[in-house]
């Protein structure tokens, strides 16, 4: 009978990482499905929180606040296009205010960033022609049609927030030793607590079915705050302009370690909102239940926009899959 080794059990890790990513990112599929959504009719579904405030705002407010704003972080979960759209609707709306503004996507990479870097488009066949040039997990179409569409549409200029996958690999697999430099000064001005480094890894744990295993748990760690300081390298790089905005996973908008610390860092003056699009759940129906999902007594964001669930499998049950048959194929080596 096969046994598997700390080899196996790392590249199992990683499948798993993918399987998560699969159906809470939506990437690496096969074939793009957009999909239904859950409890539409919840008491919290479309209302704004204004978390410093602690009330609910009209959508009119929360537009007059990112139209003040310097960086505008907008986190999403990857595969709801209620976020989407809503999204596509901020940028929309500063354009209609006449806000200067670039886009940053973490769904770009650099190398995708080099290609589409002083280009002009007017429509989203031709942008999405030279994205997928490069090859990527990400799920262009149809989840991030909206928002390429809004910021052509809007004159604004689109940047890559994310390295190649090549380096985010190479970055879990050998460790510090592959950050571009730059990065790594960036980190190392921007070092968390041990209250912030035992959060992050709780976080990496409850979002990764409960894996625990050290090496897989520290490369995730690491690959995280690595993404959080490029995403705030690919902000800071455009001057000129009234507004930066970042399109991104909630978990990087969170103020108390993703994006929004590494940019006070750099420009303690800078005028950030934070802004996340929340999936409802069935048994809360409080704001304080969030909060708590969150790991805190407030959400760490400046606003949160509640929306219905996308349907999406249980990432978790399709890993213990996985693991079976994975130990099952080794049982007959």
């Amino acid at each position: 009978m096969g046994r598997l080794t700390v080899v196996d059990v790392r590249k199992s890790l990683f499948t798993l990482l993918a399987i998560v990513l699969v159906s809470s990112c939506s990437i690496i599929a096969e074939k793009t499905i957009q999909p239904s959504l859950l409890f539409s009719e919840h008491p919290l579904v479309d209302k704004i929180w204004d978390v410093r405030a602690e009330r609910f705002i009209t959508r009119q407010q929360l537009m007059e606040q990112a139209i003040a704003s310097e960086f505008l972080l907008l986190g999403e979960t990857h595969d709801n296009p209620v976020h989407h759209r809503y999204q596509a609707w901020m940028i929309d709306g500063l354009w209609r205010h006449k806000r200067s503004a670039v886009v940053a996507f973490e769904m770009i990479s650099r190398q995708q960033g080099a290609l589409i870097a002083n280009q002009q488009y007017d429509s989203d066949e031709s942008f999405l022609a030279d994205l997928k040039r490069v090859p990527s997990n990400w799920q262009y179409d149809p989840h991030y049609i909206p928002l390429f569409t809004a910021a052509i549409n809007a004159g604004f200029r689109i940047r890559a927030a994310s390295l190649d996958r090549e380096n985010i690999r190479a970055i879990g697999n050998k460790g510090e030793q592959e950050i571009p430099s730059r990065i790594k000064t960036i980190l190392d001005y921007n070092v968390l607590s041990g209250q912030q480094e035992a959060a992050l890894r709780k976080e990496i744990v409850a979002s990764h079915c409960g894996m625990d295993h050290e090496g897989m748990v520290s490369a995730m760690m690491l690959t995280q705050r690595v993404k959080d300081a490029v995403m705030m390298d690919s902000l800071l790089s455009d001057e000129g302009v009234q507004t930066k905005i970042l399109v991104a996973g909630s978990g990087h908008a969170r103020k108390d370690r993703g994006v929004p610390k590494y940019i006070l860092q750099s420009r303690p003056e800078a005028k950030i909102v934070s802004l996340a699009w929340l999936e409802v759940l069935p048994e809360a129906d409080s704001v304080a239940d969030y909060a708590h999902r969150w790991d805190g007594e407030a959400l760490p964001f400046d606003y949160v926009w509640f929306t219905p669930r996308a349907d999406r499998p249980d990432p978790c049950e399709q890993f213990r899959q996985h693991m079976k048959k994975r130990e099952s194929s080794l049982e007959k080596d």
